[in-house]
């Protein structure tokens, strides 16, 4: 299983633009889903796939009614500050470490051992249990409205791609790209604003380069020299301290263009964003250091670039059955006219999207467009439900847990893509494994865990249906 894990892990299979007609997630995207149809074939398993949106892999005999189990192929980019090569396996203490372990390929891998292993035991099931296998949900899972459209649908699914105990809510995600006019000041002082990725992950690298000879140099080295100094000056210090930011987060370098100031962070889930480091913030605070004048840098800084924004612009809210909202600043694009931030939410149920857009564009500058990039519905099944309950019996029997409870996450899964399907698992109550983040990692004893917990689920899912 390892084995498998690890050719899969060795596959950069983050989207791109389409390579070919049966790649329209890009090629490394294909090479992972061929990978999951060829392996799957060869251990004997019935496969197929569609224009390389999706593959499945089948155990069980054709007439029988399915069970599908929920996995992609599709991880987001790397990053930086890996202690290794993300898409070269480290086993090291007990865990496995790549790009892709716990978020999806891992829970995807065992997956297809446990069909691997029904076959060669011959386990007789009332349901023929799938494997589908998206490439896009990442980015919008696109994959799976594809299958929706054009495969057969479970019964009843699964989705090892959450947490465990079981989780019974997710919240609604909303992605928004907020177009905004910078004032005379900015553009003055700014020749490039950076922050690329994708709003669903909070930025660990961000950068802006400055003009040379414009106020906002002057302002942080009189001499227009910008050293590591000016980030301890009490002019910038003023300003971190805000956000728990240190000088040395920053790194200076001189262009063609003018004087580039990087900012590192700790680049994390949007779904949980006060567990990360947001970077932009810092390229923000320094503008607001070295431009105060400027109304435009003031709002988004004071108003943005901190934990409590939400609250403070009237956006927040939270209910009992699904939790809190959040809001992640994750790129921010400068063509030299125009600066494009844009947001991630988490809604709770008692949100919705058009009015978290409009409290959105009431907080920011006046003149700011609202683009609406991407919203997914909410997810709710009730504790009681016989799906829930069952998933739940299992977990506790496995684990030794006494009165497991489900959970709520901020996190989107495929769950919410097919009727009557949850998201369970891999992660473990307590254990970190750095998703969306560098030195992704699951413990190999949870690995093999997971095997015995899945393979229980099913067989309970093929009694109660």
């Amino acid at each position: 299983m390892l084995n498998d894990l690890s050719e899969l892990i060795a596959i950069n299979s983050v989207e791109a633009e389409r390579s070919a007609a049966d790649a329209p997630f890009g090629a490394q995207v294909r090479n992972a889903l061929d990978w999951f149809l060829n392996k799957a074939s060869f251990y004997g398993l019935k496969v197929g796939e569609y224009n390389g949106y999706y593959g499945w892999a089948d155990y069980g005999e054709a007439e029988k009614p399915l069970i599908g189990i929920l996995a992609h192929t599709d991880i987001v980019p790397a990053g930086s500050g890996w202690e290794s090569d993300p898409f070269r396996m480290r086993n090291t203490d007990g865990k496995v470490y790549g790009r892709g372990v716990a978020d999806d390929k891992g829970p995807l891998v065992v997956m297809l051992h446990l069909l691997k292993k029904f076959k060669e035991d011959k386990i007789r099931l009332k349901h023929r249990v799938r494997l589908i296998v998206g490439c896009n949900e990442e980015t919008g899972s696109l994959c799976l409205k594809k299958y929706v459209d054009t495969g057969e649908i479970p019964v009843v699914s699964l989705v090892p791609d959450s947490d465990f105990p079981v989780i019974n809510s997710e919240k609604g995600i909303l992605h928004t790209d907020a177009v905004l006019t910078p004032d005379d000041v900015f553009k003055d002082n700014v020749a490039e604003f950076s922050c690329t990725g994708r709003a669903n992950v909070v930025p660990g690298f961000a950068f802006v380069t400055l003009k040379n000879g414009g106020t906002a140099v002057k302002n942080l080295a009189a001499d227009g020299k910008i050293t590591a100094d000016a980030f301890s000056s009490p002019r910038v210090l003023t300003q971190l301290v805000k956000i728990g930011a240190q000088p040395s987060d920053f790194s200076v370098e001189y262009t063609e263009r003018g004087v580039k100031i990087g900012a590192k962070g700790v680049a994390g889930h949007a779904m949980d964003p006060d567990k990360s480091d947001n970077a932009m913030w810092k390229i923000w605070a320094v503008l607001k250091a070295a431009a105060p004048e400027s109304e435009f840098i003031g709002k988004i800084f004071d108003g943005f670039c901190n934990k409590d924004a939400a609250k403070a612009n009237g956006i927040y809210a939270e209910d009992e059955k699904s939790g809190r909202l959040t809001m992640n600043m994750g790129v921010a694009e400068y063509d030299g006219n125009l600066l494009t931030i844009k947001f991630d939410f988490r809604l709770p149920l008692c949100c919705n999207p058009d009015d978290t857009e409009a409290k959105l564009k009431a907080a920011l500058p006046a003149g700011t467009v609202i683009k609406r990039a991407r919203f997914a519905e909410n997810l709710y099944i009730p504790e009681d439900s016989p799906l829930i309950k069952t998933l739940l019996k299992v977990y506790a029997e496995e684990t030794g847990e006494v009165n497991p409870r489900p959970i709520q996450t901020g996190g989107g899964t495929y769950a919410r893509e097919l009727p009557n399907a949850v998201a369970f698992g891999p992660t473990f109550p307590g254990a970190e494994t750095n998703i969306h983040n560098a030195d992704e990692n699951i413990e190999v004893a949870k690995l093999y865990k997971l095997f015995d917990i899945y393979k229980k689920a099913i067989v309970a899912l093929d009694e109660l249906y």
